[in-house]
């Protein structure tokens, strides 16, 4: 692609030579015939002694024989660079592959796409420009709604509602029985999962069906890979919650909420609205609207589990002076 195409599709000013540039690179990676977006200033060194291409703002220094593309922002162009150089995965293509098996009583919408050895079983129903990639599993009266992905091996158990423009990642499995028990036997588990419009599962991800009822997830909301989400648990709408995390059953997750990775909420807990966890959280309580939660084990609100901190190196350096006078008195 020329330099010239890419400054005209991003609204942006090509300047030095016109070169062609063959894929996007990371500037420490980066060889000539190849485009570095440079987001951050620190970058521009390593970019500038690559000999690649690079695309930067309208502030950054740049020796003249270099080829490069100039815009207002960067960070705001980002997505549509990405998008030119992206290759989509094609799982299927439309129609039902040879080998699929689509069993009497489902419906799947003739623009749908329905990979190799896909099971979709009776009352099943796939929606307009599905995509059910090789190997995946639809479970009786499941439902997939228009323009939704299913990477290879997805696994929906019967009863489970995909809304439209949802895309899970491979291997993720949708409403599996919860892990609950009585009397030393497993409760039946008599709901189902419901994920709303524009929800993203990462990789190997679970989710499960609730006892009664519904597991639901709202609008929007992103999930990162190797999740586990417990039975009856509400996440509401544009959610993030970044991968190997967990969510204990019963618990609810309101509206905004920003997770990071390795967060593990107890069951029966309550995350208020446009609250914040950090990384490595336990929440074993519940946190109040738009909270900073941080580490630990429990988690305390930001401020107080910083504020014990510093006591703790107080304390610390206090140890180190009373030793050190102690040891001046012998």
């Amino acid at each position: 692609m020329l330099l010239s195409e890419i400054a005209q599709h991003l609204g942006g000013r090509l300047e030095g030579p016109d070169t062609e540039v063959s894929c996007l690179a990371a500037p420490d990676q980066a060889r000539p015939g190849q485009l570095v977006v440079v987001r951050e200033a620190r970058f521009l060194q390593a970019a500038l002694d690559s000999g690649a291409a690079l695309l930067l703002d309208e502030a950054s220094a740049c020796p003249p024989a270099v080829s490069r593309v100039r815009v207002p922002s960067v960070q705001k162009v980002w997505p549509l660079v990405l998008a030119l150089f992206d290759v989509p995965e094609t799982w299927a293509s439309p129609g039902v592959h040879p080998t699929a098996t689509i069993e009497a009583g489902a419906v799947v919408d003739p623009t749908a796409s329905i990979g190799a050895y896909v099971l979709v079983c009776r009352g099943a129903r796939v929606g307009a420009g599905a995509v059910v990639a090789p190997y995946c599993y639809i479970g009786e009266e499941a439902e997939i709604g228009p323009r939704t992905v299913l990477e290879p091996r997805v696994t929906l158990y019967p009863r489970t509602c995909l809304g439209a423009d949802c895309h899970l990642g491979a291997g993720t499995v949708l409403g599996v029985v919860g892990f609950g028990f009585q009397d030393n036997r497993r409760l039946p588990h008599t709901g189902r999962v419901v994920l709303e419009d524009e929800v993203e599962l990462g990789a190997n991800c679970v989710v499960q069906r609730s006892v009664v009822g519904e597991t639901r997830i709202g609008a929007r909301s992103k999930i990162g890979d190797l999740t586990d989400i417990g039975h009856n648990v509400q996440i509401g709408k544009d959610v993030v919650m970044v991968g190997s995390s967990a969510i204990g059953g019963s618990a609810v997750v309101e509206d905004g909420v920003l997770m990071g990775g390795w967060v593990v909420i107890a069951d029966h807990v309550r995350v208020g609205q446009a609250a914040r966890l950090t990384g490595g959280s336990s929440i074993s309580k519940d946190v109040p609207a738009g909270e900073t939660w941080a580490s630990g084990i429990p988690a305390q609100p930001a401020l107080k589990h910083w504020r014990r901190l510093a006591l703790l190196d107080w304390l610390a350096s206090v140890e180190r002076t009373l030793r050190q006078l102690l040891n001046q008195e012998r």
